[in-house]
This record gives structure tokens, C-alpha cells and sequence, in this order.
């Protein structure tokens, strides 16, 4: 990581998270980052999606075509990494105890438990919880019955994540529980309010950008990261410089290098590629 002032580092690659930085509140690419990025691209330095959404499905349709030719991609918080031609090449799934211990907790707790099949999202019964994935691009969420069938139905890809859905405030409260019961099984972060999701342990962001970059032949030291939430924080932490735009939280904040006065919804984004992208390179986004 880097000091502020060292906007002479030289960056190669941006990654960055998705949802409350590269798009805004309404869920859209504004113009303005969509030519940010372009013109980071036009100088050897592309912009790679970090998230912890699925890929395939509404939103990387809308919204990746707009950042230029296609590019590596980091999804499900670092679980599938696919390089510039579309292969995966790394992949990790929830050990089938995990799945089968989040399945009683949630049941034991009330919660409504959602799970990640690579393009498809499964729970038992939909709700006004599972719901709320669909503001974000997300697959549509479908009514399985009961999850321990569908692991067990031939061809199933496995899970890579679950999500354990309810209020903010309930799932503030069931937290030291999971964690509690989880133990060193899982890792478990936040991306969105009410959902607490379980990942296999030692999986990030910033593990799967740390394949990406070997896969690029890349180190750190060339990386720029901006993200906004607590699944960001290993991201944030590793890169050279790591950017936290001004709606973040205070995890990501307390990781980054630099937070921004702009949100995203100020065209953040924009904003940190122009202060360390190209103004080292002496252009500007009014050249």
C-alpha cells in the first residue's frame, strides 16, 4: 500500500467492486465512468470487475459490454475467476458439512438461506428477502424445495456461497452466532445490508484478485483497487493503492490508502481513475 501523495505508482490493472462503486444507487453505469474507464483502457491500464455477484446473468449484459473488450473477471467474492478469454481458472466450493450446518442454523434461527450455483441462485421458498437480489442484476432466484436434494441431484455444480437473509438488525444479532458455530469452517463477510454470507474459508476478493494477478503475470504493486464494503477489505489491503469511495463503510475505509469525497453516486470511480491513472500519465478526463 501506498501513501495518498504517491499518485506515481505505477498502476497496470484497476479492480474493482460493483455494486455501490462502479454503479450508483440506481444501479447504473453513468456516462461518466463508462468513459473514465475507456480512456484507462486506452492507455494500458483496464478496469477488472472485483464482486461478489454471480456471473452470466442481467447486469454483466448491461454493464460490462459498456467498459470495453472483454476482460478477466473476479465473482462470488473471489470464488470464480475467469481470465480475458472467458475460461475459469479457479473455482472453490462450500465443503457439503458447511452447507449442511448452515442449513440448520438457518432453520434453527428463522432465516432465509440462499445459495450460489455458479449462474444460479437456489432456495428452498422465494421471499420479499430473496427478492431484493433482483434489484442488483442478480439470476432469479428459484424455489428448489428442499437444498439438501438439490446437492444431491446429478449434475449439481455445488455451492459456492450461501447467504443467510433477513432484517439488518436481525442479522447484526444472529452474527456472533454464526460465527460461533461456523468456527474456522467458513469465512464469513458482509456485501449488502441483511445478508451475511458464508464462504469457503480463507476466500476474498482479494484472494481471487491475487490469482488473477498471477495469471497476468502482475504483482501488487501495479494494482489499483476501489471498493466500498467489508468484502473489500482484502482487496483494498493488498493493492498498491487502495481506494474506498466516500458512501463506504468504515472496514473498507480503515482499509484503504485514500477514501474519496465523491460517492458513487459523484462518479467515483471516475474520480480515482483520473487521480492515479492519468494525471501520472499527464492527461485528464476533460483532454
Amino acid at each position: 500500500m501506498v501513501l495518498a501523495g504517491q499518485t506515481a505508482t505505477d498502476i497496470r490493472l484497476i479492480t474493482c467492486d460493483v455494486d455501490g462503486t462502479l454503479l450508483n444507487s440506481k444501479q447504473e453505469l453513468t456516462a461518466g465512468v463508462e468513459n473514465a474507464v475507456r480512456l484507462a483502457r486506452s492507455v494500458g491500464v483496464p478496469l477488472v470487475v472485483a464482486t461478489g455477484k454471480a456471473p452470466g446473468c442481467a447486469w454483466t449484459k448491461s454493464v460490462l459490454p459498456r467498459l470495453g473488450p472483454p476482460s478477466p473477471g473476479v465473482f462470488m467474492q473471489g470464488l470464480l475467476v475467469y481470465n480475458t478469454q472467458g475460461d475459469l481458472i479457479h473455482s472453490r466450493c462450500l465443503e457439503r458439512a458447511v452447507i449442511d450446518t448452515c442449513i440448520a442454523f438457518a432453520k434453527q434461527h428463522g432465516l432465509t438461506l440462499a445459495a450460489y450455483s455458479t449462474s444460479r441462485i437456489v432456495t428452498e421458498r422465494t421471499n420479499e428477502h430473496t427478492d431484493r437480489l433482483l434489484f442488483y442484476g442478480e439470476p432469479t432466484p428459484e424455489s428448489a424445495g428442499p437444498l439438501h436434494a438439490f446437492l444431491d441431484a446429478p449434475g449439481s455444480a455445488g455451492f459456492q456461497k450461501l447467504i443467510l437473509m433477513d432484517t439488518e438488525a436481525r442479522i447484526q444479532e444472529i452474527r456472533p452466532s454464526a460465527i460461533s458455530t461456523l468456527g474456522d469452517t467458513a469465512t464469513l463477510t458482509t456485501a449488502l445490508p441483511g445478508m451475511l454470507e458464508v464462504l469457503p474459508p480463507g476466500a476474498s476478493k482479494g484472494a481471487g484478485v491475487a490469482c488473477l494477478l498471477k495469471e497476468l503475470g502482475l504483482e501488487p504493486q501495479h494494482l489499483m483497487a476501489i471498493g466500498d464494503g467489508e468484502n473489500d477489505v482484502e482487496m483494498l489491503q493488498m493493492a498498491a493503492i487502495g481506494v474506498a469511495v466516500a458512501n463506504g463503510g468504515a472496514p473498507a475505509k480503515a482499509a484503504a490508502d485514500v477514501t474519496l469525497e465523491a460517492s458513487n453516486d459523484e462518479d467515483a470511480v471516475a474520480q480515482a481513475i483520473e487521480r492515479f491513472v492519468l494525471k501520472p500519465r499527464g492527461l485528464s478526463l476533460q483532454s
